[in-house]
């Protein structure tokens, strides 16, 4: 009987957690694919910010930085809102820390990626438009 009664509460925990569970889950589907749309978004603001300086005369470089700057925004709302996808999944003050560092490492990241791809786009642009 002590047995029994000892499973009550374990029962009853298991399935108020279970009943949490799918909307735990679905708010961190939803957070996930906010901070990769917002990626998203930042890429195709700085290609379209490329496209509007192609015809001018800087260097691709100067062009994919100037670029850039001007989604900085647009990075700024993707490192907020990665940090805040991970730190809902994350219980320590330690792992919240690892988020922050995450987050800023996951958005030099796109910065990188991004600018090597611009300055990629406007030479073979500028090389195509020549032709």
């Amino acid at each position: 009987m002590k047995s029994v009664l000892a499973l009550i509460p374990v029962t009853l925990l298991a399935a108020a957690c279970a009943s949490h569970a799918p909307a735990d889950s679905q708010a961190s589907a939803e957070a996930n694919e906010q901070w990769q749309s917002l990626r998203a978004a930042y890429t195709t603001c700085a290609k379209d910010q490329a496209d509007a300086g192609m015809s001018g005369r800087a260097s691709a470089q100067d062009l994919a930085a100037s670029a850039l700057k001007a989604c900085q925004p647009r990075l700024d709302a993707m490192r907020t809102a990665f940090r805040e996808y991970l730190d809902a999944q994350m219980v320590s003050s330690h792992g919240r820390d690892g988020a922050r560092q995450a987050a800023d490492r996951v958005s030099r990241d796109t910065e990188a990626k991004t600018r090597n791809y611009l300055v990629r786009y406007v030479e073979q642009e500028r090389y195509t438009a020549r032709q």
